[in-house]
């Protein structure tokens, strides 16, 4: 969590410079930071139930208008995103009605493209209606297994592995492996920014388009994420 904090401070003294370093000229270029909410879950096709699971992103913003109305949105954000769910894989259960809960936390590094058209209600309030391609990298996160009436051999109800791992929760035997998933999205995405002066309120949401299940032929797993921000224009 350190080094994500030193990348983040390093991303915003860069943002800051690059900002300072726009000339008149360029003016057309806007900078800014964002941050708030993920209301995450999946789409899957092998789940008993599937829940919300809360999250945040973070990150600067960069916009570039080639008119007052029309342009492009785009920044690079930490965002965290994941699922809660209920009788995952249950068809590879043997034995009864499964009663286990999967939470998949992933922490990805977002880059959103989107086309945005801005219309203006007054001089100091504005709506920008945005849609495009979003690209995710994953960078970190977990996976936890729990148990509700039954126990693993241990005696624990809880097992955990790396979210973009191998899935390996126990050196002893390796060949254990969780679910994981690839560490690469692609999707598309939609949002509204309600703009006043330099502060603004987005509502967005974003749908994955690639299946991101790893080496698991039968189950199939794509992100789906509602996000609420707020942020501010330099």
């Amino acid at each position: 969590m350190y080094r994500l904090k030193k990348i983040l401070f390093i991303c915003f003294l860069l943002l800051v410079a690059v900002k300072g370093n726009v000339s008149a000229q360029a003016s057309k270029f806007e900078f800014g930071v964002r941050g708030g909410l993920n209301l995450s879950t999946a789409i899957v096709n092998d789940a008993a139930a599937i829940r919300i699971k809360p999250g945040y992103h973070i990150g600067g913003t960069v916009d570039y208008f080639f008119t007052q109305k029309f342009g492009l949105q785009s920044g690079l954000f930490l965002s965290e995103k994941g699922s809660k769910i209920d009788g995952f894989n249950s068809r590879s259960y043997v034995g009864g009605s499964p009663d286990y809960t999967f939470i998949f936390d992933a922490l990805y590094l977002e880059l959103p493209v989107y086309v945005a058209f801005r219309k203006n209600i007054s001089g100091n309030f504005n709506v920008n209606m945005c849609l495009g391609p979003y690209f995710a990298y994953g960078i970190g996160g977990k996976t936890k297994r729990t148990l509700h009436n039954s126990a693993f051999a241990d005696g624990s109800t809880e097992i955990e592995w790396n979210t973009f791992g191998n899935g390996v929760y126990d050196e002893s035997r390796d060949w254990l492996r969780g679910e994981t998933l690839h560490p690469f999205d692609f999707g598309a995405g939609i949002k509204v920014d309600f703009g006043y002066n330099q502060f603004i309120l987005g509502i967005g949401l974003e749908s994955g388009i690639i299946d991101i299940m790893h080496e698991e032929r039968d189950i199939h797993y794509r992100n789906e994420n509602i996000s609420v921000s707020v942020g501010y224009r330099f």
